[in-house]
């Protein structure tokens, strides 16, 4: 995760005038859920507010016991909100 953040963060966040993304393809959806939860457990270790994430993916997710939506896991009301808000300048990843 240290490396992801930290070569957006020097390489790729400055660029488009600081309003550069960034997207994370992963293999399962299960794997979209795991790299949100240690993108943001990241970020908040290092104490950085300049990153914050998104996931994109549809249904639910198991994973150790606990059920997983995208709308909870992007603190949204519903799905429809996630393009909108991966196009304003508070998201990032």
């Amino acid at each position: 995760m240290q490396v992801v953040v930290e070569h957006f963060r020097e390489n790729v966040q400055p660029l488009i005038e600081g309003k550069a993304k960034a997207m994370v393809i992963t293999g399962s959806r299960k794997s979209a859920v795991r790299y949100k939860l240690a993108f943001d457990k990241f970020l908040k270790d290092k104490g950085y507010t300049d990153i914050k994430t998104l996931v994109a993916f549809s249904g639910s997710v198991s994973d150790g016991g606990v059920e997983y939506v995208e709308p909870k896991m992007n603190k949204l009301k519903n799905e429809a909100e996630l393009p909108e808000k991966f196009n304003t300048n508070e998201f990032q990843v």
